[in-house]
């Protein structure tokens, strides 16, 4: 398939094949967080001691959050236009591949060196390392909010890189440098945007400011390497922020939110200040 095959392949699969709930939400998550989201249904309100909430079960919220992803309209929306994004820059893919951001075609040593750690801080093995590390540390050590950020990190992880890999193994779509049929979506842009979002949910703008900024600079080292074209990270990044958002229904003190959209000239990235959430 090309790049825009491949897109209008996946745009069909979640527009026609995804089971979209449509019953009446009481509540909506992304203005007014439910507050009984983490309830775990092993203890009444009489039995729970205020002082120590039940730990959740992390294997039961994250069978919740693949349920979730299709559940929540917010979830279309964001797919559909990363989809729409994916399509618009697919135009210029094979012009930037060959563009001297390749640094494997130009050599550039000083882009190299530069957008090379990238590719390992971006990859699976150290971002869901890292979601485990931070969740094991709040575990081990008693520390309720870097347990509480661990654990949607790596649920966020586990989301993000299961929708990636199927994505994958479902479009074969070949990569620049030919070395196999792997290309979309990006796997270190998803991954990155993934924890960017969780980030930008649990400690607002100050941070998630830069974690967006780092995402953006290891899907950029991704094109550095020439091993994806640049619909393959648009996409990537809109899979990750789906992922983040959809872990992350309790966790936002900022209502601050960031999306892919579609302008006249191409593509963007939109950022929306909705206040505070407390």
């Amino acid at each position: 398939m090309n790049g825009r095959a491949n897109i209008v392949f996946v745009l069909s699969v979640v527009l026609f094949g995804v089971p979209i709930a449509h019953a009446e939400e009481k509540y909506d998550p992304f203005f007014a967080p439910r507050p009984d989201f983490y309830d775990t249904s092993s203890t009444t309100p009489d039995q729970t001691d205020e002082s120590t909430p039940p730990s959740p079960n992390l294997v039961r919220q994250i069978g919740s959050d693949f349920k979730n992803v299709f559940a929540r309209k917010e979830n279309l929306v964001i797919a559909g236009v990363g989809l729409g994004a994916a399509w618009a820059t697919s135009y210029f893919d094979e012009e930037i591949s060959r563009s001297r951001l390749n640094a494997t075609i130009y050599e550039e040593a000083v882009l190299h060196e530069a957008l090379e750690p990238g590719r390992v801080l971006g990859g699976a093995a150290v971002q869901i390392g890292s979601a485990f590390a931070a969740y094991g540390f709040g575990k081990l050590f008693s520390k309720p909010g870097v347990e509480a950020l661990g654990r949607d990190l790596v649920r966020a992880q586990i989301v993000t890189q299961t929708f990636t890999q199927v994505l994958k193994l479902t479009v074969q779509r070949e990569r620049p440098d030919g070395s196999n049929n792997k290309s979309f979506p990006s796997g270190h842009s998803s991954g990155s945007f993934a924890t960017a979002t969780v980030l930008q949910r649990h400690y607002g703008w100050k941070v998630g400011l830069p974690a967006y900024a780092f995402a953006g600079y290891i899907a950029c080292s991704r094109l550095s390497e020439n091993k994806h074209y640049l619909s393959d990270v648009v996409f990537g990044a809109a899979i990750g922020i789906l992922a983040g958002r959809t872990v992350t229904v309790v966790a936002a003190k900022n209502r601050f939110a960031v999306s892919p959209i579609l302008v006249p000239t191409g593509a963007g990235v939109q950022f929306t200040w909705l206040g505070s959430s407390r």
